[in-house]
């Protein structure tokens, strides 16, 4: 696989540049119309979920389906902010990219072993980049199926037949009485189907692009620890050279860390905290509507998509946080005793200070790692057990 940036990412490049995110998009008129057509439809179908709520839901104690809107209202929010993030740190964000393009021209004239490092990074990314894609194309997938498949065909067997919405919602007053004329019900469905279909191009486009870099990040850390390995098996001349380009490498990687830990703090943060607030709910609501006989697939993969949108973060930032501390224990155990330089001796004690302290993520209030995550799912379960009992 060549190790190029746009090809091995092009998954998430194509859905920056349909969603507007590509952070190399100039932000000009044509740029500003897309989004208002884009965005402004979203904010539209966003309001009709909240015009449920409150005319409806909350007058019926119809706490199952009031929390299925309150899901996918809250899912606008979460885009939104993706957006704005993208936007504010768009130069960030771009000289990120640049980095990694840069670093992998560079690899192309590293040895065999540094460049297979890289590769093996770079798949892993390109492989959370497809199974964003496959997994909201499948929380896609599953409205359309049961808009077409299950309550269409079904309704005709059972000799009822009637059309259903991609999302069924009830509309005001004007379209409501029109909902079954042809044109009304086309334009409808594909406004409805447009906002997944753009929640779900901002999600592959935004979500990944956090990991790719923590992942580019735990590479450069692995050529670290692997020129660390056997650095005192040199003569001296070349122990002090290589400690030099060593100590270059791992301000590199602090200064890379802290760009990424600027471009994503607060998202993550809000992230998690959705996560704990969009699971509960979600998985009440399928639980009322399985008490009360009713199936609702669609939203099995918004609940699987909650809980991977908490875990990747953390899970790939504990994976940079390990990889620091493996070269913190193969800094300490690369045979310094065995040489009585000054200087080669202050150098490894200076490294060693600040590797005790692990490259990482930190939202506004904490690191993301898997510690944190155990947080958010207790958080979670908490507020589950909470509506359970208001419920009862």
């Amino acid at each position: 696989m060549e190790l190029n940036f746009d090809k091995i990412f092009r998954i998430a490049i194509i859905s920056q540049k349909f969603s507007g995110t590509y952070p190399y998009t100039k932000r000009d008129k044509k740029w500003a119309t897309h989004f208002i057509l884009m965005h402004g439809e979203l904010t539209i179908i966003c309001m009709l979920f909240i015009y449920n709520i409150i005319e409806f839901d909350l007058k019926a104690a119809d706490y199952s389906q009031m929390c299925r809107n309150m899901c996918l209202s809250f899912v606008y929010l979460v885009i939104t902010l993706l957006y704005i993030n993208m936007l504010y740190y768009q130069s960030k964000l771009k000289m990120l990219i640049e980095t990694m393009k840069a670093e992998y021209e560079i690899a192309k004239t590293m040895s065999e072993e540094e460049q297979n490092v890289i590769l093996e990074y770079a798949k892993k990314g390109r492989w959370l980049c497809r199974a964003w894609a496959i997994l909201t194309t499948c929380g896609m997938a599953q409205f359309f199926l049961k808009s077409i498949i299950v309550c269409t065909i079904y309704s005709a067997i059972q000799g009822n037949f009637r059309i259903v919405q991609y999302y069924e919602v009830i509309y005001p007053e004007v379209i409501e009485r029109h909902r079954n004329n042809p044109v009304i019900f086309i334009t409808m469905y594909f406004c409805t189907f447009f906002y997944s279909l753009y929640t779900s191009a901002l999600y592959t486009s935004v979500l990944p692009l956090g990991p790719i870099f923590l992942l580019h990040g735990c590479a450069k850390l692995e050529i670290v620890r692997l020129n660390i390995k056997n650095l005192f098996d040199n003569d001296d001349y070349v122990v002090q050279e290589r400690l030099k380009k060593t100590v270059l490498q791992m301000q590199e990687i602090y200064c890379y860390s802290n760009e990424i830990n600027e471009c994503f703090q607060v998202i993550y943060e809000f992230l998690l905290k959705s996560s704990s607030l969009v699971l509960p709910i979600t998985i009440f609501a399928v639980i009322q509507a399985l008490g009360r006989g009713q199936f609702i697939p669609e939203f099995f993969a918004f609940i699987f998509g909650a809980f991977v949108v908490g875990t990747t973060p953390c899970y790939y930032s504990n994976m940079l946080m390990e990889k620091s501390e493996d070269v913190c224990m193969t800094l300490y155990s690369c045979g310094w005793e065995t040489r009585f330089d000054l200087n080669t001796r202050k150098c490894i004690i200076l490294m060693l200070c600040r590797a005790l302290r692990p490259v990482s993520i930190r939202t506004i209030f904490r690191s993301v790692s898997l510690t944190t995550l155990t947080g958010v799912f207790q958080q979670a379960y908490a507020l589950f057990n909470l509506l359970n009992a208001v419920w009862n």
